[in-house]
């Protein structure tokens, strides 16, 4: 039997009824909420997470660089493929 292809891990988060314009304060949020917990915290460090709207995920598509890192401030939006 062949071999199994091994992918990265990532959490992607969807956001529902996020206006354009309160993405990053919504990314904001998420950010807090994580920092407020310690294993959450810790799982940033670990595992690639990425938010994005429902909306752009719908009108532009998932491989679009929508998605915005939760564990790294300082990155821009990107491709899920490289959070």
């Amino acid at each position: 039997m062949g071999a199994a292809l091994a992918l990265p891990r990532r959490l992607l988060v969807v956001l529902v009824g996020t206006a354009a314009s309160a993405v990053h304060s919504a990314v904001a949020d998420l950010r807090l909420a994580a920092e407020e917990s310690p294993a959450v915290a810790e799982m940033l460090t670990a595992v690639p997470v990425g938010a994005a709207r429902i909306e752009d995920l719908v009108q532009i598509g998932p491989a679009a660089p929508i998605w915005q890192p939760l564990g790294d401030r300082d990155r821009r939006a990107g491709r899920w493929t490289e959070l």
